[in-house]
C-alpha cells in the first residue's frame, strides 16, 4: 500500500515536470527520441493503450498523460517539417 502509493506519487511528479520542462514550452525543441513515436504509428497507438491503463488506474495520472500526447501532438505537427507540409495549404486568411 505505501509502496504503490510512492510509486503513484512519483509517477505524478514525473509527468509534472516533463509538462513543465518540454510539453508547455514549445520554445523548447525536443529531443529525437521523444519525436520517435510519430516516425512510427504503432509506437504511437502503444503509448495511447498505456494512456488508457493510467486512466484505468489512477485519473490524475491519466490526464497528465493525455495532457502529455496532446501536447506531443501539436508541437509535432508546428514544428516538424513533416507537420507543416500537411498544413501548410489548410489555412485560408481572408483580409478585407
Amino acid at each position: 500500500m505505501i509502496i504503490e502509493s510512492f510509486v503513484n506519487y512519483l509517477m505524478i511528479g514525473l509527468l509534472c515536470g516533463y509538462l513543465l520542462i518540454y510539453g508547455l514550452r514549445p520554445s523548447m525543441p525536443y529531443p529525437e527520441f521523444i519525436l520517435e513515436p510519430f516516425e512510427h504509428n504503432w509506437l504511437f497507438m502503444i503509448i495511447l493503450i498505456v494512456n488508457y491503463y493510467f486512466f484505468t488506474v489512477n485519473m490524475k495520472l491519466g490526464y497528465l498523460m493525455l495532457l502529455a500526447v496532446i501536447a506531443l501532438i501539436f508541437d509535432y505537427l508546428i514544428f516538424t517539417k513533416k507537420g507543416n507540409k500537411k498544413f501548410r495549404g489548410s489555412l485560408h486568411v481572408r483580409v478585407g
